[in-house]
């Protein structure tokens, strides 16, 4: 009797850890994202198969630099750093151990990304938005004006704006209040597209846009399909919102119409945003990037910012009756100094304390 009560311990045991390790493993499985799962998996694959080919039985150093120097040699940059994403969350999943804390990793993969320059969208300026949405004729391009409006005002990437549903749109009167949900960081944005842009009257445009959804549509994304000045119950896909970028240059004969894709959209309201002054932490807030350095990477070194730049080093010149050069203005200047050392407040005299690091701009203004 001890005997078998031992035995059936023992096999409780053993149920109850294979039931824990399932339970694990699940668990792990569902650190992996979910729209991206079937890649990460096909990719651990290939290093393990190609393991099993060079007898590695466990992860090192050595066999992540070698298997990215052979077998993942033909890939660009850009493709090893996926790679090397996937690579790292798996592997530390199935075998527990960190392949980013192997000291030659990731230096490696810099030093074979030295000279190369990534591919990006082609960027719509501020002219092109506006010449868009006053020549394009509104019968046939609606929906493609409604799409541009949003997408550049949020800084939508496309999966956004295919998963927009009509409650997260506000008339609010003076503008549209833009709720986005489905974001690629999980983090909900809210947007305001303006009521005018330049001429052109926005909210006169998504009100017509809105007032064509038909009655009968069963689902609430609110982009639908639009044709011959009619919307369907069709909802739109990611595909032909990616393709709207395209249209609008093709419309305005832009040299390489083909190179604005759907990334157009954050690409260009970042670079407005920045050449409108605003600061990194807005532009990032504004996107959602949490990074300052892969926010940089969206803004666009136009030909404005470069004539803003160079207009701020050469300095202009100042007006000739308010040069300091002037006899009135410098002995003005020396009169006021003279009493504001003096602490005579006779012209005005003034004493300032309590700052530092400031810079304070002093304009004297004369009657003649």
């Amino acid at each position: 009797k001890t005997e078998l009560s031992s035995f059936s311990e023992e096999e409780s045991r053993e149920e109850t850890t294979d039931e824990i390790r399932s339970v694990a493993a699940a668990a792990k499985d569902s650190l992996l994202p979910s729209k991206s799962k079937h890649l990460y998996e096909e990719t651990y694959n290939a290093y393990r198969k190609w393991c099993c080919n060079k007898k590695i039985k466990s992860t090192c150093e050595d066999s992540i630099l070698a298997y990215f120097n052979s077998d993942l040699s033909r890939y660009k940059s850009s493709s090893l750093w996926s790679k090397y994403s996937m690579l790292r969350s798996t592997i530390n999943l199935r075998e527990g151990i960190d392949i980013s804390k192997f000291p030659s990793v990731i230096p490696f993969l810099k030093r074979k990304g030295e000279g190369y320059k990534p591919k990006k969208s082609l960027i719509l300026t501020r002219e092109h938005i506006d010449e868009f949405l006053i020549k394009a004729d509104t019968k046939e391009h609606l929906f493609n004006k409604v799409i541009l409006i949003f997408g550049v005002a949020g800084a939508c990437r496309r999966q956004e704006l295919v998963t927009l549903s009509t409650t997260c749109v506000q008339d609010c009167g003076t503008h549209f209040l833009v709720k986005l949900e489905d974001t690629k960081t999980k983090a909900e944005r809210s947007i305001i597209t303006p009521g005018k842009f330049e001429n052109v009257n926005t909210l006169e445009l998504v009100r017509r846009y809105s007032a064509l959804r038909p009655t009968r549509t069963t689902h609430n994304r609110f982009f639908v399909n639009y044709i011959k000045e009619k919307c369907t119950v069709q909802p739109v896909g990611i595909h032909k919102i990616g393709s709207v970028p395209s249209l609008v240059a093709k419309f305005l004969h832009l040299e390489n119409f083909s190179s604005y894709t759907g990334h157009c959209f954050r690409r260009s309201s970042a670079t407005l945003l920045a050449n409108a002054g605003a600061n990194m932490e807005v532009i990032k807030r504004h996107g959602g990037w949490r990074s300052s350095t892969v926010a940089e990477g969206y803004i666009e070194d136009c030909e404005n910012t470069k004539i803003n730049i160079a207009q701020k080093i050469l300095g202009e010149t100042a007006p000739a009756e308010l040069s300091p050069c002037s006899s009135i203005s410098t002995e003005y200047l020396e009169k006021s100094n003279s009493n504001v050392l003096k602490g005579n407040n006779e012209v005005g005299g003034m004493n300032i304390c309590g700052n530092s690091n400031c810079v304070i701009n002093i304009n004297h203004y004369y009657n003649n």
